[in-house]
């Protein structure tokens, strides 16, 4: 059946838009554990817009043959580009790849799925524009894809999550809504207000298989008139309760306008030369070796970056803030670079591009880290906990004993918006090593229901894992994962849509 899909699909998209079995490489994760080709495509199929997907979604119902879509097919550490279930054929939005429109009164802008960030970067400042938006770690994704899964960056709008608004979904069966105020005919205010006329639904496509969003409004940033750039280093490891405690007053009080992120020094190390330039040993790098990465580095055991935004009198009582409050810390610094809003992006460093929302590849050279070459890897645990220190040291330690013992380096961080905080443990492996993946993999496993025992559930997961993570949420005899079964039974009847995304199955 899925040769006879294909075959139609070709008269929809044209041949040159679908890929067969013997072409789907490209679809693989690149950072597999283990066979890469452990979940292979059935094939993939690429449509230029709305109507296509519609169309190409039809069809997968007549011949039941399930679809799997992709922005930008870049969520790498989660599975790329990869189906949950092997056969299913992906759905890639790339060639969907347009900017639709930029408000520059009401600074929002509705891209396509194939849009990445820096295609939004450059379209506004093509345009000229005022408006910023955030990015992530790394700017070749999709920012309709990021968003739906919950992805962050580092601006005042980096929980980028909270900032879409109006979306048009195909659903399952081909239909196409548009939710809140784009439903009504005419309306301009589908992208300003979320709430529409009665139940709204636009949180139930994040990380969903009940529907594929084709265009989605995003809440983009104002240019400020003035932005800093700060980096926060505390040379102890046991001062990191304080420092998590520091950030969130921080936050909650308005002193910091981004997103706080936090990282140990091995876990920037990683991000900029391969383990070997500090240590060669066995076993994991020592606690006397990370001192001296620290030390080369000019760094923290835990470093913080965050961004502040306003008037050059509005910045200074908000640094006055900050540095106060870091000075209570034993053994931290603080370093700020103030730029004027409109700094060209060449004028500003590499390292503060976070904090001005522009795009680049930093840390991809993360996964030469234990490979030094094209089978470098990473998978990323992620769970969330409340924005303390004792939660956030708790996890920090659970999560880095137990990667220790399983002979990996805790690459660790952790995210803050101001009352949770996401719990970074950033895996690297060599891919072509199949020891080294079992390793990861059964590491994985035996972490998510610890943490989860704790309290600390995954904010997303690996595709191998979704289910692992999603019989986490056991409360009420896993009540919320029947009622996701229950949604997906009537809005995709044929099972089409993502089989087995987040743990969710037709």
């Amino acid at each position: 059946m899925t040769a006879a899909f294909l075959d139609a699909a070709a008269a929809v998209v044209g041949a040159e838009n679908v890929s067969r079995t013997d072409d789907v490489d490209d679809y693989l994760d690149a950072y597999a554990l283990g066979e890469p080709r452990k979940f292979l495509p059935g094939g993939a199929v690429r449509p230029a817009d709305t109507a296509e997907v519609q169309a190409v979604v039809r069809l997968a119902n007549e011949f039941g043959v399930a679809v799997w879509p992709i922005g930008r097919g870049k969520n790498l550490g989660y599975g790329g580009s990869a189906p949950r279930q092997s056969g299913t054929v992906i759905l890639d939005l790339g060639r969907m790849n347009s900017v639709l429109h930029v408000d520059e009164e009401t600074a929002y802008a509705i891209v396509e799925p194939g849009v990445s960030f820096f295609d939004l970067f450059d379209d506004l400042r093509r345009r000229g524009s005022r408006l910023w938006a955030s990015v992530p770690d790394l700017g070749w994704g999709s920012v309709v894809g990021n968003a739906l899964e919950r992805g962050y960056g580092y601006t005042a709008h980096g929980d980028h999550q909270q900032f879409v608004c109006g979306m048009e979904v195909v659903l399952p069966t081909g239909e196409l809504i548009r939710t809140g105020m784009g439903a009504l005919p005419g309306s301009e205010t589908w992208a300003l207000y979320r709430g529409g006329f009665g139940p709204g639904f636009e949180g139930l496509f994040l990380q969903s298989n009940l529907g594929i969003v084709t265009k989605m409004g995003v809440w983009l940033m104002p240019r400020p008139e003035r932005f800093a750039a700060c980096r926060i280093a505390v040379d102890s490891e046991e001062a990191l309760p304080q420092l998590v405690d520091a950030m969130r007053e921080l936050k909650l009080d308005g002193t910091i306008d981004g997103v706080v992120n936090a990282a140990n020094a091995v876990g920037i190390a990683a991000g900029m030369a391969p383990r070997e330039r500090w240590y060669s040993g066995d076993g994991v790098v020592p606690p006397d070796v990370a001192r001296v990465i620290a030390d080369d580095l000019g760094l923290g055991m835990w470093n913080v970056k965050c961004a502040l935004y306003g008037s050059d009198a509005l910045l200074d009582v908000k640094l006055e803030k900050l540095q106060r409050t870091i000075d209570a810390i034993p053994g931290s610094r603080v370093v700020v670079n103030r730029y004027d809003g409109d700094t060209d992006p060449a004028a500003v460093e590499p390292g503060d591009h976070f904090a001005a929302g522009i795009p680049g590849m930093l840390l991809a050279g993360g996964v030469r880290w234990r490979a030094n070459g094209p089978t470098g890897a990473h998978i990323g645990l992620c769970p969330v906990s409340p924005l303390t220190g004792t939660h956030v040291a708790r996890a920090s330690k659970l999560m880095r004993d137990h990667i220790e013992a399983a002979g990996f380096d805790y690459i660790g961080g952790w995210l803050a918006t101001g009352r949770h905080a996401i719990n970074v443990l950033m895996i690297f492996f060599d891919a072509a090593d199949p020891v080294e993946s079992e390793k990861v993999r059964r590491a994985f496993a035996e972490l998510v229901p610890i943490l989860a025992a704790h309290g600390y559930g995954e904010y997303r997961a690996h595709i191998e894992f979704m289910d692992l993570v999603a019989e986490q949420f056991s409360w009420n005899d896993s009540s919320l994962l029947e009622f996701n079964r229950t949604l997906k039974r009537a809005l995709d009847p044929n099972g089409i849509l993502a089989p087995g995304k987040q743990g969710v199955w037709p």
